[in-house]
């Protein structure tokens, strides 16, 4: 099963991603982590331009992707719901960060079919086992 890492905050959230993303090998995932940083999605969301180039490159690894992990900041730029709301689409996801990621996660959790779980917090390895434990289990 391919497990998405989207990091969408800096150093703080690349540690929880490799924290998280190591537990989910050893449970015999296959592993993405996706930069949003180093993506360069545009700010703003317009349907009336092309596909910008950064969105057409992230796409296919969404689209690769059996489940979500979403490593998010207390708030996430909002074009990437928007630009990627197909790759969302019939995918189970999960939240993960550090810090209170309330106002993200409450944004994007509209995007996905099913979510199976609400935040995972970082350095608490039950609760990112058992968050794992539903992810495979609902694909």
């Amino acid at each position: 099963m391919r497990l998405a890492f989207i990091i969408g905050g800096g150093a703080d959230g690349l540690e929880v991603a490799e924290w998280l993303s190591g537990r989910a090998c050893h449970r015999g995932f296959e592993v993405d982590l996706l930069d949003l940083a180093a993506a360069g999605l545009p700010e703003v969301c317009s349907y009336e331009v092309p596909t910008p180039p950064a969105v057409q490159d992230l796409a296919p690894w969404l689209a690769a992707a059996d489940a979500f992990v979403l490593v998010v900041p207390e708030c996430l730029p909002p074009s990437l719901a928007d630009w990627c709301a197909p790759q969302w689409r019939a995918r189970s996801a999960a939240f993960a960060g550090r810090q209170d990621a309330t106002e993200a996660v409450g944004r994007l959790r509209p995007f996905f079919a099913t979510t199976v779980a609400e935040v995972i917090r970082y350095g608490r390895p039950r609760s990112a086992d058992h968050v794992l434990s539903l992810l495979k289990r609902e694909n």
